[in-house]
């Protein structure tokens, strides 16, 4: 057994031949300015300091009841019809990092259930649009691992020619058609905004995009984790049988790891230790690593002002509402999304994200080895195929309900935002009622 005071990462760089300038001295943390630490992150990581001190995890001295979450909602059509309409149409979403898409580049996306084109111009200008020609509605751009580098995109059925800010460049035979209102003609936009290197969009071209409201106080929190200043590695893209909630609910408690994550993650954490904050509909959580024990017994101990720095004692994770996960490892991100294909499939996304510093060719043999330990021995081997087993054994009649104890207090936070969104939706006579959701 490997020191259990060493990262996951750090085990990944040992086994998959990182090089040896950076892994000799340990793990290669995310880079990111130095800064002062966000004032709710420094309020839960004294929640961990003081768990680990006392030897009493939190959740231990809460006396509120455990949760009841009715099965029904993790396979109902209705209730995957009233998600798609509350969550997956108004809501903002995570599209892509900024860094999957240079000057000059046009990436579809099609997600969300909507033909969407992601474009950069030559100024920077991020932007999105349907991915549809306004001529005959055929789809402009396919789909493709990476965005493509063009001066204009071309519609393969008559070839209209639209520029990357969604101008209509060139109409073959202009003459044939009426004079029309220019708006008309070019591409229809959609809301987009980029923020903390994440592309946001909602799905709608009539849609309203407010990040201020919406991320609320996570905003303050997010700048110091430096998601701007990583770059895109990997992304893999796959769809499963279970429902995308299932997926939600594994990260948001650390309750499983022990178990679950026995022989891959389990032995870098404490167990049980962990603390969060919803801002919001959102919840952003910190999970103790081994590591941090010393850190907080020692009478001296400071307060770490880097990411780096805190990456070292804690986890720091965020459930980003409805459908996003964020897990910053020792030395790069998962960015994770979840979306729901129907009532009892998903479509799972999880993106790479690594140090710039680190994007060298002489780094790739390490990333590609520690994207597949994450990917497939963790992820796809663990959390995956027990989301998959729970779905088939919803509908056996063992249980009416999911249970959420104490240690598990982020699925009841989840929720009931998530029940609150969909009750205008539902017809609550054909789904299972619990005051809790």
């Amino acid at each position: 057994m490997r020191n259990t005071s060493q990262s996951f990462a750090t085990y990944a760089a040992a086994t998959t031949g990182a090089p040896t300038n950076d892994s000799a001295s340990g793990p290669t943390p995310v880079d990111s300015p130095a800064s002062a630490l966000p004032v709710q992150t420094a309020a839960l990581l004294e929640q961990v300091r003081h768990q680990l001190s006392s030897g009493q995890p939190e959740w231990k001295n809460r006396t509120d009841a455990e949760t009841h979450i009715p099965v029904e909602r993790y396979f109902a059509p209705e209730v995957w019809q009233a998600e798609l309409q509350a969550l997956f149409k108004p809501l903002p979403l995570i599209a892509a990092h900024s860094s999957e898409i240079g000057l000059g580049q046009a990436l579809a996306h099609d997600d969300f259930g909507v033909p969407l084109l992601l474009t950069r111009d030559a100024d920077g200008v991020l932007r999105c649009f349907l991915n549809v020609c306004r001529h005959r509605g055929m789809r402009l751009l396919e789909s493709s691992d990476c965005a493509q580098t063009r001066n204009s995109v071309v519609c393969p059925y008559h070839g209209w020619t639209y520029k990357l800010d969604g101008g209509l460049r060139h109409m073959l035979h202009a003459d044939a058609f009426d004079a029309c209102p220019k708006a008309q003609r070019d591409l229809m936009p959609v809301p987009c905004e980029e923020r903390h290197g994440l592309v946001w969009v909602v799905p709608d071209p009539n849609g309203k995009l407010d990040l201020d409201a919406y991320l609320g106080g996570l905003n303050g929190e997010l700048p110091f984790l430096a998601i701007d200043k990583l770059q895109h590695f990997r992304t893999i893209q796959t769809e499963y049988p279970a429902n995308w909630k299932l997926i939600i609910d594994a990260f948001l408690e650390s309750y499983h790891i022990r178990v679950l994550h026995q022989k891959t993650i389990y032995p870098f954490f404490a167990d049980g230790v962990t603390s969060a904050q919803p801002f919001g509909q959102h919840i952003h959580s910190l999970v103790a690593r081994r590591a941090a024990q010393d850190w907080a017994t020692a009478p001296d101990s400071k307060m770490p002002d880097t990411v780096e720095a805190l990456s070292q004692l804690v986890t720091t994770s965020q459930v980003i509402f409805p459908n996003t996960v964020t897990i910053f490892h020792p030395d790069y991100l998962s960015l994770i999304s979840v979306v729901p294909t129907g009532p009892e499939t998903l479509r799972w996304t999880h993106r790479m994200l690594i140090p710039a510093n680190k994007t060298t060719p002489d780094w790739t043999p390490h990333w590609e080895k520690t994207f597949q330990l994450i990917e497939q021995g963790v992820f796809q081997k663990e959390d995956i195929h027990c989301a998959i087993g729970i779905q088939r054994g919803f509908k056996s009649g063992a249980n009416a309900y999911v249970t959420a104890g104490r240690a598990e207090q982020g699925l009841t936070w989840f929720h009931d935002h998530v029940a609150r969104a969909t009750e205008p939706f539902l017809d609550k006579s054909n789904i299972a009622s619990n005051p809790s959701i």
